[in-house]
């Protein structure tokens, strides 16, 4: 048991396609366009401003249902959420045999990603259950596990890549945790399959040195947009910040700016208390259908804010991946749809590959006091989590 524990909490064998395509790009993307922002309109967020003021009028009873009603319609916390079905498949036409490298194949590279997914969201419930408490029967999750059909797939080589690493769980499951080895075990067939993904669908950068220096600068810039907005909400009084940057959010000129002013709001130690409201904002940017190069950062922020403030820390939390995944799609087609138009824009490609790449949240990772959210949160929001852990730190102490 300790030899697999200790895999899990390797940084080497964290096995994450987003980690193996955080570079994706075109071969022959040196061309880098010189403007990577669409400057395209904000999204609306007016419902919000208008939720926070009735909030503001409201008793604490009212104020309750108004913050909870912002993802209680839309998830369940009964039961620990299982992939039962392949409902999580994009179908794209529209750009198979594209002239773009990395249209052609977007299609599959998102179905093989959210089939990994899947599958191993599934596995790390059976997992919990034969190394803490029992989540959900041993006979739901490999009937959910079966359930998951590899012929979403079109290419027949990762078709048959897919349906090998299926039976593989589904056998190493039913062998049980003594019986494998560091040969022959469920992360050593979640790195082929991630390999066999990468090997096929996946175009790098020839130089990475210089893409990821031109794409740290992109998320520098994006990072300064809206400074001046900021600043008011960090000048604000404490019973008129939230007002503020509610208000400038929706007063943005941009989606880019919206975007930056969203993640530095978030990752700022006076943010601590409006997380359900950090929520709500992220989640009505990503519905808007919108672009912007740090897209992938939103999302992973907004569902890593999302699982901490409204559905748990704990490896035993229900993780409703399904409803995260509906948000997964809908940022990866808009992204796909700006390399449409901008068929060199490697940032757009990298953005599309870390979406559909990023692993659903993990149980079982570095983090071992809990769920992988914390770390996701920490990689896009450090201040935001260091905050928190030193106000729960006084508690304690107090």
């Amino acid at each position: 048991m300790k030899t697999f524990l200790n895999m899990m909490n390797s940084k080497r064998l964290i096995l994450c396609l987003a980690a193996l395509l955080a570079l994706a790009g075109c071969k022959n993307g040196n061309n880098i366009e010189p403007d990577s922002f669409e400057y395209g309109k904000p999204a609306d967020l007016t419902k919000v401003v208008q939720a926070y003021e009735l909030f503001q009028k409201s008793n604490t009873e009212r104020q309750d249902s108004i913050v909870f009603s912002f993802i209680i319609n839309d998830v369940s916390n009964d039961e620990i959420f299982l992939f039962e079905d392949t409902s999580f498949v994009l179908r794209l036409p529209e750009y198979r045999g594209s002239k773009n490298a990395f249209l052609s194949v977007a299609e599959d590279f998102y179905n093989n990603c959210a089939f990994a997914w899947s599958i191993w969201s599934n596995f790390e419930v059976w997992y919990r259950g034969h190394t803490a408490e029992e989540l959900r029967s041993d006979d739901d999750i490999m009937q959910s596990i079966r359930a998951l059909d590899a012929n979403i797939i079109e290419d027949e080589e990762l078709r048959e890549n897919a349906g090998n690493y299926k039976d593989s769980i589904l056998l190493f499951l039913s062998m049980g945790i003594d019986e494998w080895d560091d040969a022959h075990n469920p992360w050593k067939t979640l790195q082929a399959y991630s390999n066999a993904i990468n090997k096929k669908s996946c175009y790098y950068y020839d130089d990475i040195k210089v893409f990821q220096h031109s794409y740290d600068s992109i998320v520098s810039v994006a990072e300064g947009m809206g400074k001046d907005n900021f600043q008011h909400y960090l000048d604000a009084g404490e019973e008129e910040q939230l007002h503020v940057i509610l208000t400038e959010l929706n007063n943005c000129k941009s989606f880019d700016e919206q975007c930056a002013l969203w993640m530095n709001w978030g990752n700022c130690d006076k943010s601590l208390m409006e997380d359900p409201w950090l929520v709500e904002v992220g989640k009505n940017l990503l519905e808007s259908g919108k672009y912007s190069p740090i897209l992938q950062r939103v999302w992973i922020s907004w569902r890593a804010l999302c699982q901490l403030c409204f559905l748990g820390y704990s490896k035993d939390s229900n993780i409703p991946d399904n409803y995260y995944d509906a948000y997964r799609k809908t940022c990866y087609q808009t992204c796909l749809k700006r390399i449409e138009k901008h068929p060199g824009d490697i940032f757009a490609m990298n953005a599309a590959a870390s979406i559909a790449g990023t692993p659903n949240i993990k149980r079982f990772g570095i983090n071992d006091l809990g769920n992988e959210a914390i770390v996701d949160l920490y990689n896009m929001m450090p201040k935001h989590v260091s905050t928190n852990a030193n106000e729960e730190g006084k508690t304690d102490e107090e």
